[in-house]
């Protein structure tokens, strides 16, 4: 089995098993409780301020003002949207801008 294929069908055995609660999920007559419902809508900022805050605990005081400047606009974003898509919208950008201009 060459590398390629032992890649890709770790890629596939991956992406199957994350998809597959959202698959079990979806046929589910009843739904995602009230609960699961409100918290999911909160998972994109969330994600985004944890993978930021472990860059800047990575970066031992290094750098960290590109992820802190990406999370402070991503608050922001999401405070005036009201959408948890604009955290993405706003705050990659934000990383790239600000990681091109800064040395």
């Amino acid at each position: 089995m060459t590398p390629y294929l032992v890649v890709l069908a770790v890629g596939l055995g991956s992406y199957a098993f994350r998809v597959s609660m959202l698959v079990v999920a979806a046929r589910s007559t009843s739904g995602l409780p009230p609960v699961v419902e409100r918290a999911a809508r909160h998972a994109v900022p969330v994600s985004f301020a944890a993978l930021a805050t472990s860059a800047v605990a990575d970066s031992g005081g290094n750098g960290s003002l590109v992820p802190l400047l990406a999370v402070g606009a991503a608050v922001v974003a999401v405070r005036r949207t009201g959408s948890p898509h604009a955290a993405l919208l706003v705050g990659l950008p934000v990383v790239w801008l600000v990681s091109a201009v800064l040395p």
